[in-house]
């Protein structure tokens, strides 16, 4: 007899179900009709499959915006039967993060990925005139690999993809389970899992649809270059595919840089870059394409790196999808904190790969004789030279950063051994310094130069005063500034003056090209005004991180070597215990911990930091302000603090601070240790200065450190706690059981007494329960900070604002000339 569940909401997950096959039957009907089209000798017959196509492309768009609706109304209505809500929600979670569970895990993301190649495709069928029907080919398959990470059927036994509306009780992992076959396991799930913490930020609602956009239009110059190869029509392409291949550069662009200030203002990464692993996989794909953009435009104006060009625009989105591999396969395991979990689709993303890379790269193999190309020796005073060895350094980059970041993938692939690098910072940035320098010289000295050949002394006369007024802010700004970078040696120090001077001969050799070589027709100065936010944005990344000083200095060395244990990154010496309502001297600065508070429905802790400057003579107060940085404490079981920094923010400089520690659980700063006591109701467990008394068992507690999930068997320790002083306190330690295997204990702690109580163990035959006690010796009421002044950071975020404008301005003038 087939159970009946009590209170399931059914409908809009078949529906839901439906339309996702129905999306995928439709973009292969799409592509289908698109290569036939491509194939038709006569003009009939193509207009004919064109139209089938186009409309089983519209019915492919509504089907994917219909998913994504009734995802998002199960999602608000917090129908928690379907594991992806019950995954990534909460009913506690604020209405704004209601989208960043949306995209926080596989499946929704792999669908807003899918809308923005509905987007584009619409735009594309409207404006691609005789090269919708190739183009679109290429865009309707990557339309059909997404919507095929969506089905959840199985086929010949082998899952192909997951699907969003999967019941709970129908997950893999929970069949078997008692609660799963209870016709009223709703009545059991209180919430659902959660949104990480780290995620419940603005960035998360902003930042992942840029970056899908991003991705999704990697497509679009792929698919043009794909359509040149595959018509014979090497050279037709250009003119519109230009315009895509800029605005596909500006978007990536624009998502790897919000990734960038998320990190710095969320992640507590230290500040905007860390070379993880996801980062690197967006940049990537980002430099290929700028290298693709230069080669092409030497293309336009010479008929020379044609070949070239194809290999980039291929090549990018072929990264694009590696990265996708990288990010989703579970190969970066701890790597990356970006990463999600392997939900078994590895394979799957690795034949989507390979049906882009194998079929683009055999066409541009076999008919690379057919290509165009001129059979002349460039002049090394030829704009087309320089820009061809500027996409070469690019693709130097790339390689390095791909290597090294795939070194699981190697591991995994031939069974070595290698590690990641231990200092990743260094391991990039002395290879990548050099990229940058070379890069930032080439964009101030390139345009000064004409394609095939510039005279000598024109060049020359026009780098004169450029030069030599970089090399005068060069060492202006190194002179006043005190541009040091010690960290890694004085060798590096070299490097970084020539970076120094490469970033302001970008911006002033850009800035004096615009009048001088473009004489102030802004119009045409797309590609200038790029560079030099593009200057701008080394020049920022160069102050701000040799400028970077830690103002948190333990001198006193109160924290000691050990207490952050091993495994921690962060340096005792660079973090400053703040006992509560007591200000300490940080920099310029008095500082004073001034108390936490939290949120109803907000899993984070704010921590209320003042800060105070004083005139050293007079004692008057110069400045003052309050910072709030929030951590979020891991009680699942793991010990751990997630921070969120908070920033004080100046035209000049940025003062950073993240709270690195609390004492809420035993983190071996003391050397006290718990002693265990097996006790029964009406017990007592004397320390010393008073005794606690069992007062019995709680089947409900209420812990603060204990946040409850869906089948957890939980109880609480009740305990009735009297001091010497006449004091009264209670305490509720508690054990539970998670997902009928996992035991975890979520300790109490009366701070004004420094005592800790963990419930450890029931043991139901002798009518007792294992309790664990513990004193700490020192205060317990403090928090340990970090703080990091960032001096001009504000050039680096102004150097990306300027670049996008450059973007916009280029994109423009290339859409007035087609």
């Amino acid at each position: 007899m087939e159970t009946k569940y009590i209170g399931e909401h059914l409908l809009p997950g078949q529906l839901g179900h439906f339309f996702a096959v129905l999306s995928f039957i439709a973009s292969l009907v799409a592509t289908i009709a698109y290569y036939n089209a491509v194939r038709a000798k006569e003009a009939p017959l193509e207009a004919s499959w064109k139209r089938l196509a186009r409309w089983a492309f519209i019915i492919e768009v509504v089907s994917v915006f219909t998913v994504f609706g009734i995802l998002y109304y199960i999602l608000y209505n917090h129908y928690f039967e379907y594991k992806y809500i019950w995954r990534n929600s909460s009913r506690t979670l604020e209405t704004k993060y209601l989208l960043s569970s949306f995209w926080a895990d596989q499946e929704g993301s792999f669908l807003l990925w899918s809308m923005w190649h509905c987007v584009l495709g619409v735009i594309l069928i409207f404006t691609s005139k005789k090269w919708e029907a190739p183009v679109m080919t290429v865009v309707s398959f990557a339309q059909l690999c997404l919507a095929s990470m969506l089905l959840g059927i199985y086929i010949l036994g082998y899952r192909v993809g997951s699907n969003p509306f999967l019941l709970l009780r129908q997950a893999e992992e929970n069949i078997g389970l008692p609660w799963t076959t209870s016709p009223d396991y709703l009545s059991m799930i209180r919430d659902g899992n959660g949104l990480n913490p780290l995620l419940q930020n603005y960035w998360m609602v902003i930042h992942p649809p840029v970056t899908f956009l991003g991705f999704a239009s990697m497509v679009v110059p792929f698919a043009f270059a794909f359509a040149g190869l595959w018509t014979r029509q090497y050279k037709e392409w250009i003119k519109p595919g230009l315009p895509w291949a800029l605005f596909a550069a500006m978007i990536l662009g624009i998502g790897v840089m919000m990734g960038a200030a998320w990190a710095y203002e969320a992640l507590t990464f230290g500040g905007y870059w860390a070379w993880d692993p996801v980062e690197n996989g967006s940049l990537v794909p980002w430099l290929t394409l700028i290298a693709g953009i230069h080669t092409l435009l030497a293309f336009k104006h010479t008929g020379q790196a044609l070949k070239s060009t194809f290999f980039f625009f291929l090549i990018s989105f072929v990264l694009i999808l590696y990265a996708t591999f990288l990010t989703r396969s579970g190969v970066l395991g701890d790597t990356s904190v970006h990463s999600f979990t392997d939900l078994g689709m590895s394979g799957q993303l690795l034949v989507y790969m390979a049906v882009f890379t194998i079929p683009g790269f055999t066409l541009l193999i076999l008919r690379r004789k057919e290509i165009p190309d001129v059979k002349k020796e460039e002049s090394t005073y030829s704009r087309e030279f320089w820009l061809f060895v500027g996409a070469l350094v690019l693709l130097i980059a790339a390689i390095q950063i791909t290597f090294t970041t795939s070194i699981p993938v190697w591991n995994k692939l031939f069974g070595l051994n290698m590690a990641p690098p231990l200092e990743p910072e260094f391991h990039y940035n002395k290879i990548q310094i050099w990229v940058a320098i070379v890069v930032g010289l080439l964009t101030a000295i390139v345009q000064f130069l004409k394609y095939k050949d510039t005279p000598r002394k024109q060049v020359t006369q026009k780098l004169l005063w450029p030069t030599v007024a970089a090399l005068i802010i060069t060492v202006l700004i190194g002179w006043l500034g005190r541009i040091n970078f010690d960290t890694y040696g004085a060798g590096f120090l070299v490097a970084i003056y020539i970076m120094l001077f490469a970033s302001v001969y970008a911006v002033i050799g850009n800035t004096a090209y615009i009048f001088s070589g473009l004489k102030g027709n802004m119009k045409s100065a797309g590609a200038s005004v790029a560079h030099i936010g593009f200057g701008l944005i080394l020049l920022g990344a160069l102050i701000s991180s040799s400028k970077k000083q830690v103002i948190s200095m333990d001198r006193m060395n109160m924290l000691g070597t050990g207490f952050f244990g091993k495994e921690s990154k962060e340096n005792p010496r660079e973090n400053l215990m703040l006992p509560r309502n007591f200000p300490v001297q940080m920099g310029d600065y008095h500082v004073t911990y001034a108390g936490d508070s939290t949120a109803a429905g907000d899993p984070k802790t704010y921590y209320v930091v003042r800060y105070e400057k004083k005139d050293p003579a007079s004692g008057a107060v110069l400045e003052k302000f309050t910072l709030y940085p929030d951590a979020f404490v891991n009680t699942k079981g793991e010990e751990g603090l997630t921070p969120n920094p908070s920033s004080k923010h100046y035209l000049t400089r940025d003062i950073f601070t993240y709270v690195t520690a609390v004492p809420i659980k035993d983190n071996g700063s003391d050397t006290a240790k718990y002693s265990q006591h097996e006790v029964q109701e009406g017990d007592s467990i004397f320390f010393s200065n008073g005794y606690m008394i069992f007062t019995g068992l709680q089947p409900q507690p209420e812990n603060g450190n204990y946040k409850p999930a869906p089948g957890d068997l939980a109880v609480g320790a009740q305990l009735q706690v009297y001091t010497k002083n006449d004091e009264q306190y209670k305490l509720q330690p508690v054990y539970y059981i998670r997902d009928s295997t996992y035991q975890y204990s979520v300790p109490d702690t009366l701070f004004p007494q420094s005592l800790y109580v963990r419930f450890s163990k029931i043991m139901p035959k002798e009518n007792k329960i294992a309790l664990e006690v513990k004193e700490a010796g020192a205060f317990s009421d403090y928090i340990v900070l970090k703080a990091l002044v960032f001096p001009y950071i504000n050039v680096l975020w102004g150097g990306v604002l300027v670049m996008i404008v450059g973007f916009v301005m280029s994109i423009y003038r290339r859409l007035k000339r087609n």
